[in-house]
Order: structure tokens, then C-alpha cells, then sequence
């Protein structure tokens, strides 16, 4: 029989010459062996991995390094820009809501008074506000034309007191026009005595007035002369100076008609004030505090508003107003008389005239005719 291939193995200890002993290095405890699992001996080094490459390079793990200034002031930055365009959003659409239910306010007749207007960019627009009190009156009437060629704003004064000529009423006082025949009936009487084409308009009830001045945070002015008076029972007193108002004192100084420290205040005199309230209130509608504030302006809006104009149009005019390089404050005249026991103003023919080539910007602003609080004048604002 010829020779086996292989070695019998015998049991036993295997000599250190062996060719299984011979594995086992001397001094070298065996490996262990759980089940069919062996275990690596004491003290054996780790198994080497071999290197990771990545793009023919080894690859080396990087330690993270902490974020810079610059990151998080970007990060913040774009967050802020974030949230302030969702906010701008949102007042968006709260002002378009509140302009929509004005419009739907505003008396259908009142559509058809209006002249047909032009493009706002463009063209001279002249809007009509009509401040109304707690009893439906006109007790403000004021014509503010904005003019993007000549760059030029210009507000008229209408007193509520001067007597004209009331389309199907006779002459009557002014403010007679919408206690007759409404919003329709003034803008009739407004063109048909100035000759101006009325585009717009704008109805604010006094009560919203109060809401709107403190939905934008008050409203600073400077008083040119201080003024002590009574007004709803009560004392009211401005300082001359700058002077800062909230809601219930902005209607109370646009409104007063006695000055008990100057007995030379009038209807006149009231109708600059009134003119002061509704600029600083403009200022600070299209101011950036104002922007931020849309929404509770719009809120504000709500009930006390009743206007012809789109949302559209209202920030083209606001663009025209921030664009002008002069502004004008003028106001109509006359001459104080009582007629069937009533305290009216009549007009003082020249000098109106004179005041609306002014505010047209058709000829340079000259002084008033005569020194009374009833002239018809034009000021540089």
C-alpha cells in the first residue's frame, strides 16, 4: 500500500518545532477560543485598516471648526428679511380687505360727480377729504392736488362757513352741501365755486381719525402759537413748539374753533390746523414705522373710511407725494358777516382767485391782500 498524503495527527503537546506548534511564538499565550469564535490574544496589537482614498488623495477625518461671525450675522440677517416680508404680507392684505369694504361705503352717486381721472404718475389728481363729525357734518373740506410734473403738493382749506352757491339749494354755507345731498352734492359744490376737477375722494369719519392717529403711533406737529380752549366739556391745552398728539388730542386741536388765549383764531385758523394734522398723519402713514404698522392701520381703516380710491392708486399717490420738492398750505377767505342768524364767510372774490392760480402752481405765492385771520393766503409748508 503506498504512503498516505497526509499526517496522522495524535493527540498530545505539539514540540515548538512542530508544524502546528510552530505558529505559536514563544512567550506568546494561545488565542482563546469561545465555541467557534477566536478570540485575538492579550495584548495584540489592532488590525491595520487600510488607507481611504478620495480623489487619489488619503482621506483624513476633519475636525468640525465652529461657525463664524459672519455666518450667523447672515443667517440672522436673512430670518429678519423673512419674518419682515411676511409681515409686510400680511398688512398687504389686511390694508387691501379694509380699502375693498371702503369702497363699498362709499355712496354710488358719488362715482358719478367725479371728474374723469387721468394717470396718477402723470397727470395732476386732485383728491377731496371730507372730515364728518358725529352729526353726518362737513366739518372739514379739504382739496389736495398732487402734481408729478411740477413735483408739487398742494392742500386747499375750504372753510366750512363760506357761503356759495349750493347746486339746487342756493347760497348756503358750504358744509350745507353734504348735509343736502352727501358726498355727490359736495364734490358738485366744491368744483363748481373753485373750478377745480376733483378726481378722488375721501370720506373719514372724526371717530375714526382718533383710531387712525394711534394706529400709527401719533402724530407730531409744530403748533405755531399755544392754544387754550374748551372742547366736548372739556379744557384742552397745546403748547407752542413740537408738539406730539395722539388720537383724542388730534381731533380735539383740529377741531377747535376758540382759542381763549387768542381771540383772533377763526374757522380760518382751524382749517391750518386741520391742514397740520392731515400732513403729519401722511408722513406718518408712508414713513417705515408706518409700513410696519399696516395691519393695525388697516384695522383702523375699517369703519371710518369710505373712499373711490384702489389700493393701487393710494400707493401711486404716496409715491408722487414722497417724490415732490414743494409743498404748498393754502386756504379760501373772506369776510365774516352774520346772514339769517347764522355766522357765515363771504367770499372774498380777488383774493380766492388769486389763492387757486397759487395752488395750482400757475403763478408764485404773493402775500395775503390784507392782514385779517380771514385772508386767503398760500404758504410754503
Amino acid at each position: 500500500m503506498s504512503e498516505r498524503p497526509y499526517k496522522k495527527y495524535q493527540g498530545g503537546k505539539a514540540d515548538a518545532d512542530d508544524e502546528f506548534g510552530a505558529s505559536v511564538a514563544a512567550g506568546t499565550p494561545a488565542p482563546e477560543r469561545r465555541g467557534a469564535i477566536e478570540l485575538p490574544a492579550q495584548a495584540t496589537p489592532p488590525p491595520i485598516e487600510s488607507p481611504k482614498f478620495s480623489r487619489g488623495r488619503i482621506w483624513k477625518p476633519r475636525r468640525r471648526q465652529p461657525r463664524s461671525l459672519t455666518f450667523w450675522i447672515t443667517t440672522i440677517t436673512l430670518v429678519l428679511l423673512v419674518f419682515l416680508a411676511c409681515w409686510l404680507t400680511l398688512g398687504l392684505l389686511a390694508l387691501r380687505s379694509s380699502i375693498t369694504l371702503a369702497n363699498d361705503r362709499l355712496d354710488p352717486r358719488a362715482h358719478a360727480a367725479l371728474s374723469p381721472a387721468g394717470p396718477i404718475l402723470s397727470t395732476p389728481t386732485a383728491l377731496l377729504i371730507i372730515g364728518v363729525d358725529e352729526r353726518a357734518n362737513s366739518d372739514t373740506l379739504q382739496v389736495v392736488r398732487y402734481d408729478p410734473q411740477r413735483q408739487l403738493v398742494a392742500t386747499l382749506s375750504i372753510p366750512r362757513d363760506l357761503r356759495v352757491l349750493v347746486p339746487g339749494y342756493g347760497d348756503e354755507k358750504i358744509n350745507a352741501a353734504y348735509a343736502n345731498g352727501g358726498v355727490a352734492l359736495a364734490i358738485q359744490t366744491v368744483q363748481a365755486y373753485t373750478g377745480l376737477q376733483i378726481d378722488h375722494v375721501a370720506v373719514l369719519d372724526f371717530n375714526g381719525l382718533v383710531g387712525l392717529v394711534d394706529a400709527v403711533g401719533g402724530i407730531t406737529i409744530d403748533n405755531p402759537r399755544p392754544i387754550r380752549s374748551i372742547f366736548d366739556k372739556t379744557l384742552v391745552k397745546f403748547p407752542a413748539g413740537t408738539i406730539t398728539l395722539n388720537g383724542e388730542e388730534a381731533l380735539a386741536y383740529s377741531r377747535v374753533r376758540k382759542n381763549l388765549l387768542n381771540s383772533a383764531d377763526s374757522d380760518v385758523s382751524r382749517g391750518q390746523r386741520q391742514q397740520m394734522v392731515v400732513k403729519a398723519l401722511r408722513a406718518k402713514l408712508v414713513s417705515p414705522s408706518g409700513a410696519l404698522r399696516l395691519r393695525t392701520v388697516a384695522g383702523a381703516m375699517g369703519t371710518a373710511f369710505a373712499t373711490d380710491l384702489s389700493m393701487t392708486a393710494l400707493f401711486e399717490l404716496a409715491y408722487v407725494d414722497q417724490r415732490a420738492s414743494r409743498r404748498l398750505r393754502c386756504n379760501l377767505g373772506g369776510t365774516p358777516a352774520a346772514l339769517d342768524g347764522q355766522d357765515v364767510l363771504i367770499p372774498d372774490g380777488s383774493g380766492n382767485r388769486r389763492v387757486l392760480g397759487e395752488f395750482l402752481g400757475n403763478q408764485a405765492v404773493q402775500p395775503p391782500a390784507s392782514r385779517s385771520i380771514f385772508a386767503a393766503q398760500c404758504r410754503t409748508a
